[in-house]
């Protein structure tokens, strides 16, 4: 018995004395990693408030009108981009305003509240004062007008207009310094 009360007393004197810390061991094997989730739905795509209105086959002489569902506001401060598919064989959108294919007729068009007005007059103009009125009838197989808000911090209002001829590319690019 004696020797068990020996052997415990050695075993608490030994225990009561911190010794140095021992060396780090090395990093384990890092774990693999977890699966990815799956993607979420695709949303709708945005577009900063830009609207397509398009029309079907129209067939007029001299003018015509489109009615779009836009403001005076909205059209002072938009851009907006008319085009006309005609009816004889070119396979393209012409644009207005804008000379008509082979020359015929020039497209002219302006604004009024919500309507987007069309006039087509003889091309080349008769005088020097204008044109008359193209008396043909015309058939154009399609019509779409793209409206493009500018945001207002993005208007900036000229009180010079730029010295720039905007019938001449290179004049354009260079003003804009943009590429020839």
């Amino acid at each position: 018995m004696a020797a068990i009360a020996l052997l415990c007393v050695a075993t608490v004197c030994s225990c009561g004395k911190d010794g140095a810390d021992g060396k780090d061991g090395a990093d384990g094997k890092d774990g693999t990693n977890g699966t990815n989730g799956t993607d979420g739905a695709q949303g709708i795509p945005g577009n900063a408030g830009v609207m397509m209105y398009k029309w079907g086959s129209r067939t007029f002489i001299g003018s015509t009108f489109y009615t779009i569902p836009i403001t005076s506001e909205e059209a002072a401060s938009s851009l907006i981009y008319a085009f006309y598919y005609p009816s004889v064989n070119t396979n393209a959108w012409c644009p207005v305003p804008g000379i008509a294919t082979g020359n015929l007729y020039e497209v002219k068009s302006y604004i009024r509240e919500t309507t987007y007005n069309i006039d087509m007059l003889k091309y080349p103009p008769a005088t020097d004062e204008g044109s008359a009125t193209y008396g043909v009838w015309v058939t154009w197989e399609a019509f779409k007008i793209i409206v493009v808000p500018i945001p207002a911090g993005n208007i900036t209002q000229l009180s010079v207009k730029p010295a720039v001829n905007y019938g001449n590319y290179a004049e354009v690019a260079a003003y804009y310094g943009l590429p020839e």
